[in-house]
């Protein structure tokens, strides 16, 4: 008997809990799936030279996180790395750690245009390393993301561009997460088109919300801004039903929290996750 599919949600920890840098105030593996089981969501872990672990202590520091979590209900969702190239060091060993732990997907970080140099040849050297990384992922049975971003420097806000990007590769190995709050920011009124575009290699769906003022985003809550139920509706029809879901909290200053201080910052995440829970019908 099948199960039908269900949505995973998790927090991305970026800011809040890593000790900015890995800092004093970094949670523990306990202290993180504590702050998770009172979300009462899953995880998203920063893998970066500034994150949460730093990419070559990986295979010392992810299971004892995956073992922490799964002790209070809670489990890694996903790895965002700040791996660019596939001829950096350690994300190879990182992935199959997380592949050995049992995750599905981590995230890459995300290619970058340089300023002078003609646009197609660049996705065109994007499409080539992304083949590389695709062909890693099927080696080990895992999936790679990639995160839209807006911004002109971000290759992907486009969508066209990140179409050609991924190009032939299959998005079993390489696909999209698709964020809406970028998404929305560079496509104004035609993110309808970017979905139906991007719709069959969405893998993921990352969630926080803006305003504008002026010609400025600003980041507010769920419920709050220019992101609401249709687009969110409209990127799981796309997706063809649940996918991993990742809650990006940005509207409040990414600043290293205290463990003992935490309330606040876990309310301000249960309330978006009210919000989004409520636009999924879970």
């Amino acid at each position: 008997m099948s199960t039908a599919p269900t949505f995973e949600l998790g927090i991305l920890n970026k800011g809040y809990f890593d000790g900015g840098d890995g800092g004093p105030l970094r949670y523990t593996p306990d202290q993180m799936a504590q702050t998770c089981a009172e979300m009462e969501l899953d995880l998203e872990i920063t893998v970066r030279s500034n994150g949460h672990i730093k990419p070559e202590r990986a295979p010392d520091e992810l299971p004892p996180m995956a073992e922490a979590l799964a002790k209070r209900g809670r489990k890694l969702l996903c790895l965002a790395l700040d791996t660019v190239r596939p001829d950096e060091p350690h994300w190879q060993k990182t992935v199959l750690t997380a592949k050995q732990l049992g995750l599905k997907q981590y995230r890459h970080r995300g290619f970058k245009y340089t300023p002078g140099k003609p646009l197609q040849a660049q996705v065109a050297d994007f499409h080539a390393m992304a083949r590389e990384f695709a062909d890693f992922n099927r080696q080990v049975g895992i999936q790679a993301v990639y995160q839209i971003h807006c911004g002109r420097e971000m290759a992907g806000g486009a969508a066209w561009d990140l179409d050609q990007i991924l190009g032939d590769i299959d998005p079993q190995w390489f696909a999209i997460a698709f964020d809406v709050r970028h998404v929305m920011v560079e496509q104004g009124l035609s993110w309808p088109n970017a979905v139906e575009l991007l719709g069959p290699r969405i893998a993921a769906l990352c969630i926080k919300s803006f305003q504008w003022d002026g010609r400025k985003p600003v980041d507010v809550p769920l419920g709050q801004g220019n992101v609401d139920q249709e687009i969110v509706r409209q990127v799981v029809a796309a997706h063809g039903g649940p996918m991993p879901t990742f809650i990006h909290l940005e509207h409040r200053p990414a600043v290293p929290v205290p463990f003992a201080q935490r309330a606040e910052i876990v309310e301000a995440f249960r309330a978006d996750a009210r919000v989004l829970r409520g636009w999924l019908g879970i």
